[in-house]
């Protein structure tokens, strides 16, 4: 009977040597403010499991796992180290760290003496997909623990990175000489007013990267300018090196120079940083200042011209151990920088016009920027495709009463020729009665008319009928002065008639 007690007594002694040879750490992290989203591989904050105070067992062996609540994006790099509580590095040749998908699973060996600290790093996160944006859920690892404990529970959710959002700024445009507006260019002849300067700033201080927090980064930041809107005829010239940048590819490698974009050019410029980055204050940013030429033939077509940016380098089909890389799925907003306007209307007249006492009057007008070309029409310059609205302007006989002006502003219940939103494509015709213009109230007209149309080469027919005995048609004239346009510059003047 005292032989199985003492069995007994030094099984529970050997129990309780393994049970009380566990060591408890407790858990904590180096949480990053904010990572961009869409990043392939996004940098997070290290978590270190610290041996409880007056701990002084050392470690049985077992595992940590890390469950990320995103995917894992560098699984054959991720680090665990051992260090002491002096800092010095005692890993010794059993401690690992392996990853797969979301998960990191850390084999703890046995007899890592205590104090110590076990130090997970270089975790990298794949945030590209849609929903990561403008989230404060941030990343999290939920942690447990096989064989030694934690001492906050058997799982623990440690934040590593408290948000994801843009990593860029909306563009900012300013003008010279005037803050505030964009570069100006004629439609008529090309001529180019002022300058614009294009800013893009990262949205938070570490956007652009840090030499602190990214061990493994092997690529500069890189950022993406989209151009959007550029019309036939104009070419626009990002210039190299611009500050601290250059112009690079998409996968941040070194470009040859400057860019030309064109409207049949690929709408990208890349510029990646010369140096290092900065975290700090002010913002880091890409300040540049384009060059905007336009060549004939003119008129050149009405356009808006904006850029976005998006954060760099870009997906492509290099290493996938460079990082970081971006998908281009988180495009600023588009803000404009340069517009084509002036001139590009045609102004016809119709000299009597009535709708009276059984008269009626009709009206066509053509678009005729669609032609057969300079094949066909030999010294003549062929026009440039436009589509614009229609505006009819009423000038009575009695001029103490007023008819307010028609536009064409959406598609008609009567007529034809114009399109959903109002406007005669090139090659159209618009064609409706006098009496189909009139505002609500006015039911008689006798006077002349002005038509304004937003493209060049308008021409147009009136006719006057009781449709019974009489009818009468001319051409109406075109009044647009042909010569205010330098000559041999293309068919601009709207084939003016000088009346």
């Amino acid at each position: 009977m005292k032989k199985t007690i003492l069995i007994a007594a030094v099984l529970f002694f050997a129990l309780s040597l393994s049970a009380f040879g566990q060591v408890a750490y407790t858990v904590a992290s180096e949480q990053l403010a904010k990572i961009a989203c869409c990043g392939l591989a996004e940098p997070t904050g290290t978590i270190s499991f610290t041996t409880q105070f007056g701990t002084i067992n050392a470690t049985v062996s077992g595992t940590i796992t890390a469950t990320y609540n995103v995917p894992i994006a560098n699984p054959t790099s991720v680090n665990i180290k051992a260090i002491d509580s002096l800092g010095v590095d005692i890993t010794p040749a059993g401690l690992t760290a392996t990853a797969t998908g979301s998960i990191v699973v850390i084999s703890v060996p046995v007899g890592i003496p205590s104090p110590h600290s076990l130090v997970l790093s270089n975790v990298r996160v794949d945030v590209s997909g849609s929903g990561f944006c403008n989230t404060s859920t941030g990343v999290v690892a939920a942690v447990t623990s096989n064989g030694n404990r934690l001492t906050v529970g058997e799982t623990t959710n440690i934040t590593t990175v408290l948000s994801i959002g843009p990593a860029l700024t909306t563009p900012t445009v300013v003008y010279t000489p005037t803050s505030g507006a964009e570069t100006s260019i004629d439609a008529s002849n090309g001529t180019v007013t002022g300058a614009s300067t294009i800013t893009v700033s990262e949205a938070f201080f570490t956007a652009f990267g840090t030499a602190a927090v990214e061990t493994g980064r092997t690529q500069r930041a890189v950022i993406r300018l989209k151009l959007a809107g550029i019309p036939t005829g104009v070419s626009i010239l990002f210039p190299t090196p611009q500050g601290n940048w250059e112009t690079s590819n998409a996968d941040g490698s070194a470009a040859s120079g400057a860019y030309t974009v064109t409207k049949t050019s690929s709408p990208y410029v890349y510029y990646r940083q010369t140096v290092a980055t900065n975290p700090g204050t002010p913002l880091e940013a890409l300040v540049v200042t384009p060059t905007i030429t336009a060549v004939a033939p003119y008129p050149l077509a009405p356009a808006a011209i904006t850029v976005s940016a998006a954060l760099g380098p870009i997906k492509s089909a290099g290493p996938a151990n460079l990082f970081p890389q971006y998908l281009d799925n988180c495009e600023t907003t588009a803000v404009e920088f340069a517009k084509v306007q002036g001139v590009l209307t045609t102004t016809l007249l119709v000299p009597y016009a009535v709708q009276a006492i059984g008269y009626q009057t009709g009206l066509v007008v053509s678009n005729t920027t669609k032609d057969p070309g300079t094949v066909a029409m030999g010294q003549f310059t062929t026009a440039i495709p436009q589509s614009g609205k229609i505006a009819v302007y009423f000038y009575p006989s009695d001029t103490t009463k007023t008819v307010a002006t028609w536009v064409s502003t959406a598609h008609p219940t009567f007529g034809s020729g114009l399109d959903s939103n109002g406007l005669l494509p090139a090659g159209g015709q618009f064609t409706a009665m006098l009496n189909q213009l009139f505002p609500t109230g006015t039911t008689d007209f006798s006077g002349y008319l002005f038509i304004v149309t937003d493209f060049t080469n308008a021409h147009g027919e009136f006719f006057i009928s009781d449709f019974d005995n009489f009818t009468h048609g001319a051409l109406m004239l075109v009044v647009n002065d042909a010569n205010r346009f330098a000559s041999g510059a293309g068919r601009t003047q709207e084939q003016g008639l000088n009346q």
